[in-house]
């Protein structure tokens, strides 16, 4: 395991307490929360997601980076008619998140990304599993922020965790996912409105 290391930052242990490794990061750390994630995401096979609500319009993830994902499931608590209509209004104004559509629902069609909602459940804060070809690997935990500048001026504090941590981890995203209904069909649906939008413009731009 590696050891604490105050100036390098690096994957350090908590003498006394756990053996295994953690990082900590806030808002000005670099890499950042996105650039963090998407690395997390390359080196995986699954990855797992719980987050309190749905940000497709902030999702940053490009097709390079899911290649060796073979399956994404991504865990809300509550997904309704308005802010499905939201994200969509939101993908729609944004070129640059428009573009991504395409690769979104394609996802969702061939199986590789599920999406699901459990209103009766609930976690705090957001986390992701990461496994690789060997099981869970790292889990990522902290509100799950891709934008920036932040919602809020003070500290955003997220924290990755390996060994055992990131196997609990997946175990507790496993039996929400299992009590959770399956609301892939809708988010397919704004995400193909989206789409129509995004080449309705282009065609009147010509």
């Amino acid at each position: 395991m590696p050891s604490f290391d105050r100036r390098s930052g690096d994957l350090t242990t908590l003498p006394g307490h756990s053996p295994e490794a953690a990082l900590f990061l806030d808002e000005r750390s670099r890499p950042d929360f996105r650039q963090l994630f998407v690395d997390l995401v390359r080196k995986s096979v699954d990855v797992s997601v719980a987050v309190t609500r749905v940000r497709l319009s902030t999702l940053d993830l490009e097709w390079d980076d899911l290649v060796d994902v073979e399956s994404l499931r991504v865990l809300v608590v509550e997904l309704n008619a308005l802010t499905l209509d939201s994200e969509a209004r939101l993908i729609q104004s944004d070129p640059t998140r428009a573009a991504r559509v395409p690769l979104y629902r394609r996802l969702l069609e061939s199986g590789r990304l599920e999406v699901r909602s459990a209103p009766l459940g609930g976690w705090s804060p957001d986390f992701s599993v990461f496994s690789d070809a060997d099981g869970p690997s790292a889990v990522l935990v902290g509100r799950h922020w891709f934008e920036r500048p932040y919602p809020h001026r003070g500290p955003a504090f997220a924290s990755v965790h390996l060994g055992e941590a990131s196997r609990s981890a997946a175990r507790r995203h496993r039996a929400l996912w299992d009590t959770a209904h399956d609301v892939g069909p809708a988010v397919w649906s704004i995400l193909s409105k989206a789409e129509r939008a995004r080449r309705a413009a282009v065609a009147v731009a010509g």
